[in-house]
């Protein structure tokens, strides 16, 4: 949605480039709607509505006109700034072209600057469009500016020119074969089919496998559990000698032996066992979509990574994408903070089994 000036350039226009504002005001005003699908970070095409009037005075010849006019138009972007530079997910702002074509369908008034009196008029039921207007093709381009306010708001900044098959929009047919005319706009858009980084704990989470719940909220996270630091327990002392079974962490048992009749003590010394775990690789994912598989092209294409480095794994009805294989944790910890910092803000570590990914880290 967007809304801006609506300036002419032709014939009935009092100088070349800078509207006048007395004796007929030529600065007007229109507003528009648009429809963007982005093909991937460099091109996007889109379609576009648009509403608005002109208007132009030549006190030299003593006439002024007034038109209002729909334009429908279908035109590609160009973005010069992921041309130039490496594209990132967050990245605040975009500069891009426009060009395009359309069609504009208009009524226009000549009138007498003096007397008021209208000298011609063009459309008005005469022309071949919907309600008599006149119809005409246009050729587009300009350039736009594009400002992220968050995953799904952007705020939009274009200048357009549109070229006409014609030199009758303002009436009068003389110096300027083509008219002309600019819809210089502010507009603000939202994204459609963009994920929230936060989902709440289900079976449908595809993000992430570990959650912390708090107050009633749920925080993903990703634990760490080699960086724990497991505390002995204090010494027991019994009466009885028992045999003592311990599953996690080992045991071992020291006996200490007394003269008779006095007590027997047994010294429980815990050892931490070093984590290892058979048949087990870490793996860094980057992209989930529940019971739809992706193209491992655009994600290669999106996140700058080879495609033959990505691997695809069904799991709780997800298609999952993940890079890398490393046997330890902090192997795979590098290789994820690399993703962040090249943009990929939600890369996180997993675990697989024998090719199955596992709900959680091993312990």
């Amino acid at each position: 949605m967007s809304g801006g000036t609506s300036l002419f350039f032709g014939d009935i226009k009092q100088y070349t480039i800078w509207p006048v504002s007395s004796n007929e005001n030529e600065w007007q005003f229109a507003g528009g709607l648009q429809l963007v699908k982005q093909l991937s970070p460099v091109f996007g095409v889109r379609g576009q509505a648009i509403y608005g009037k002109l208007s132009g005075t030549r006190r030299s010849w003593n006439m002024y006109f007034e038109s209002n006019y729909f334009e429908f138009n279908l035109n590609t972007t160009i973005s010069i700034r992921n041309i130039v530079s490496k594209y990132k997910s967050n990245q605040f702002w975009d500069t891009y072209l426009i060009a395009g074509i359309g069609i504009t369908n208009y009524n226009t008034e000549l009138i007498d600057l003096t007397t008021k009196q209208v000298m011609k008029k063009v459309g008005y039921g005469n022309g071949k469009s919907f309600g008599g207007r006149t119809l005409q093709g246009i050729l587009t381009g300009g350039l736009g500016f594009d400002f992220r306010l968050s995953d799904k708001w952007n705020i939009n900044l274009e200048s357009t020119n549109r070229i006409m098959n014609s030199d009758d929009l303002d009436g009068w047919v003389s110096d300027f074969k083509y008219d002309v005319y600019n819809y210089t706009s502010i507009g603000i858009s939202y994204k459609f089919g963009i994920k929230k980084t936060t989902k709440k704990a289900s079976k449908a989470a595809d993000e992430y496998s570990y959650f912390e719940t708090k107050d009633k909220d749920i925080k993903e996270t990703e634990y760490d559990y080699y960086n724990t630091n497991p505390v002995a327990p204090p010494v027991v002392d019994v009466l009885v000698i028992k045999p003592i079974v311990a599953e996690n962490p080992p045991v071992k048992e020291v006996v200490v032996e007394e003269a008779p009749f006095e007590e027997t003590t047994i010294v429980e010394e815990y050892v931490i066992a070093e984590p290892l775990v058979a048949g087990i690789e870490y793996r860094v994912q980057i992209s989930a979509k529940y019971n739809k598989e992706l193209s491992v092209q655009r994600i290669s294409t999106k996140y700058n990574i080879p495609a033959i480095d990505i691997m695809e794994n069904r799991h709780n009805g997800y298609y999952i994408y993940t890079v890398g294989s490393f046997t330890t944790y902090e192997q795979a910890r590098e290789r994820r903070n690399q993703l962040r910092n090249n943009g990929i803000g939600d890369a996180f570590v997993v675990a697989f089994e024998n090719g199955q990914r596992l709900n959680k880290l091993p312990q």
